[in-house]
């Protein structure tokens, strides 16, 4: 597949230093491209509000929210998780496409490891989307998407009807009632209906796959009662080994765990994480799903 790395713009250089504050680089790159955004904070974590300027809003659909985490694991370049999705963000933002109740938002506090998901930034940027009267959203995050040129839409929110306990923060980190679990259930088959209709979006326009994939910021928009579909690139043999191994158990696997994870993953949260492993290819589907997903009307829900 053919490189990317060749066309990254100036600023990236900014964003990928280490030491990089890089919420505020990319606010500075949105304000240079006269692109309407605020940066809010939230209990430490700093999130950058985008909204496209080819923009219609009607209160009769719901808001989408697209969203790619900034923050990386310490140490690594973060080049693929997930410094790509942002560069795609921006570039969509850039292009002025006609968008339908869309928001971009560039998140933080994804990368937590053991914390819980109600620390997650999607977590508490739902939250406080509540509380400026947005009660009615569906989110939309990109994580992994620089390398491929296949889409995969992440069915783990299947995971809450099947065992839902084990998907739950654990004592100590919030408690959840019998009316909640039910609530959240509710909201993760939203998010699997919402994935269907996706696929379905992009049929014919890039090779689809519908996953498990591992949890990421869709966790924490689904505690917070927000559907979610994450979606993910993937090389196509990567995702047809995927797509192969998601059918059987575990236990039926010929090859030992550390090998059944796609090639492109076992570089994540790594010094090997840079811009050399991002394709054109990537970059092409990103921007067909980005342009459709901003253009998708989803009907408010039903007001008892």
């Amino acid at each position: 597949m053919e490189k990317f790395s060749s066309s990254l713009p100036p600023w990236f250089s900014s964003f990928m230093a280490i030491n990089a504050d890089r919420s505020r680089v990319i606010k500075e790159v949105l304000d240079k491209k006269g692109i309407k955004n605020s940066l809010l904070e939230l209990e430490g974590a700093l999130f950058v509000l985008a909204w496209p300027k080819n923009s219609e809003m009607d209160e009769y659909y719901r808001v989408k929210i697209i969203s790619a985490h900034h923050d990386r694991v310490p140490g690594s370049p973060g080049a693929l998780d997930n410094s790509a999705a942002c560069l795609q963000l921006v570039n969509f933002l850039e292009k002025e496409a006609a968008s339908f109740n869309t928001m971009a938002v560039f998140t933080d506090r994804e990368e937590l490891g053991y914390f819980s998901p109600m620390e997650q930034g999607s977590f508490l940027l739902s939250k406080a989307m509540e509380n400026y009267g947005f009660r009615d959203m569906a989110s939309f995050p990109l994580d992994v998407t620089g390398c491929g040129d296949s889409l995969v839409l992440s069915l783990a929110p299947m995971h809450f009807s099947e065992n839902q306990n084990a998907m739950l923060p654990k004592p100590g980190s919030g408690a959840i009632t019998e009316a909640g679990k039910t609530a959240i259930k509710k909201i993760a088959e939203e998010s699997m209906a919402l994935a269907d209709s996706l696929a379905r979006m992009m049929a014919g326009r890039a090779p689809v796959y519908c996953l498990s994939l591992p949890f990421g910021e869709d966790l924490g928009y689904i505690l917070a009662g927000m559907p979610s579909v994450l979606a993910s690139v993937l090389p196509r043999p990567e995702a047809d080994a995927l797509a192969a191994g998601s059918s059987l158990p575990a236990w039926a696997s010929l090859e030992q765990p550390g090998c059944r994870s796609p090639a492109t993953w076992q570089i994540l949260h790594s010094r090997e994480d840079s811009p050399e492993h991002f394709t054109a290819s990537a970059f092409e589907l990103m921007d067909k799903y980005l342009t459709r997903l901003a253009g998708l009307r989803l009907p408010a829900r039903i007001k008892g």
